[in-house]
């Protein structure tokens, strides 16, 4: 089936583009600076989309693909306008975005659903460093911005020197960080793509020698490798954990267990909608094959589903079924002609008898009664 995708996106997704060129679909690219929201006052409906300028015509698109690492909170709404406003099937939801572009508000979801995350402190006014700091076990720890990406915004903090004024210029500034446990495995952590329920891209990142952010961006190092079980089981949770994402990356790290080194703890990290390309190259897999499978899937059962519906339609809306007859009885005729309540058709009487009108004979007793009763 040949589709028509709208690929919202901050960036320019060359390899998801590729992709969908490669099976035959076609696509519009929007920033979500092209587009304008509008609701009306109207409780029934008539809300909106305008795209460079121009009425958005719902029914031209099959999906929309977002690749959005910027203006996340405005892009949340484009989407969520397009998803219940407009009934347009999107990869990933609205306040799937919102809650990946949060580091604190994605762990605290993982919690909640029984993922093991690093111990971490997220505070306004850090009144009490001595209190965070030895609830996360003592130095060093981590802070890192609520908001940051690709590892920009992530600082190792030592010594109390060092923490006591770093701490000070960022609650000062009142920017938004949390404080993160240091988890010391080598400098490593995996990346894994997970869409539509599955994990179908992985691969461990190395820190440079003099790091310890394994990001890609900044000049990590990374290799493929296979998700094991319990991993795999601890991403594909993850994603369904978040309402509406279907893809995204998942950042693991594996710690060895002090009480049982040949066994390793595993640590959700961090959650992105919006996972690097670079991983492909890596791996040697285009994980956008999964993502047009996924989307192709749902195409098809929405299309299946609208048929489904037209065929099941009675031909006049509003009008019920007619109850099942009994065994040896006939259906009634259909309404205005012979046979129906509003044209009765009357009964035949036998060629032997003759027709009577039942209302004339009860006149003629009535009128005989009356003579005999004056002949008296």
């Amino acid at each position: 089936m040949e589709l028509n995708f709208l690929v919202l996106a901050t960036g320019y997704p060359g390899k998801l583009l590729e992709t969908i060129k490669s099976r035959g679909h076609s696509y519009t690219l929007a920033k979500p600076e092209d587009f304008d929201l509008y609701l009306s006052d109207n409780p029934k409906g008539y809300d909106e989309l305008f795209l460079f300028g121009s009425r958005f015509v719902a029914s031209k698109y099959d999906a929309v693909i977002s690749r959005v690492g910027e203006r996340r909170e405005f892009a949340s709404k484009i989407l969520r306008h397009l998803q219940h406003n407009l009934n347009v099937f999107c990869v990933q939801s609205g306040s799937s975005l919102e809650v990946c572009a949060d580091k604190f508000k994605s762990a605290q979801i993982m919690s909640e659903n029984k993922i093991k995350v690093p111990r971490q402190f997220y505070s306004l006014k850090g009144k009490y460093p001595a209190l965070m700091i030895d609830k996360m076990g003592g130095l060093p720890i981590i802070l890192k911005e609520i908001s940051g990406s690709k590892g920009k915004g992530l600082i190792l903090l030592e010594s109390p020197l060092q923490t006591n004024m770093t701490l000070e210029s960022y609650f000062g500034g009142e920017r938004r960080i949390i404080l993160q446990e240091y988890l010391n495995n080598g400098g490593s952590d995996e990346r894994h793509i997970v869409c539509g329920g599955r994990v179908v891209n992985s691969m461990r990142r190395f820190a440079p020698a003099d790091d310890i952010r394994a990001n890609l961006s900044l000049a990590g190092k990374g290799e493929a490798i296979q998700a094991d079980p319990e991993t795999e089981e601890m991403c594909i949770k993850a994603v369904k954990a978040i309402s509406g994402l279907n893809f995204a990356g998942v950042d693991i790290m594996k710690v060895k267990d002090p009480k049982d080194p040949e066994n390793e703890i595993r640590y959700f990290i961090e959650i992105n909608s919006n996972p690097g390309e670079k991983i492909i190259s890596i791996t040697g897999h285009n994980h956008y094959e999964d993502l047009l499978d996924f989307v192709e899937l749902n195409c098809r059962k929405k299309a299946e589903g609208k048929r489904g519906e037209e065929q099941n339609t009675p031909a006049t809306p509003g009008t019920p079924s007619p109850a099942p007859l009994a065994p040896g009885k006939k259906a009634p005729a259909e309404p205005g002609k012979p046979g129906t309540p509003d044209n009765p058709t009357p009964e035949t009487p036998p060629e032997d008898e003759p027709e009577e009108s039942a209302p004339a004979t009860t006149f003629t007793k009535a009128l005989e009664n009356c003579l005999n009763w004056l002949k008296r």
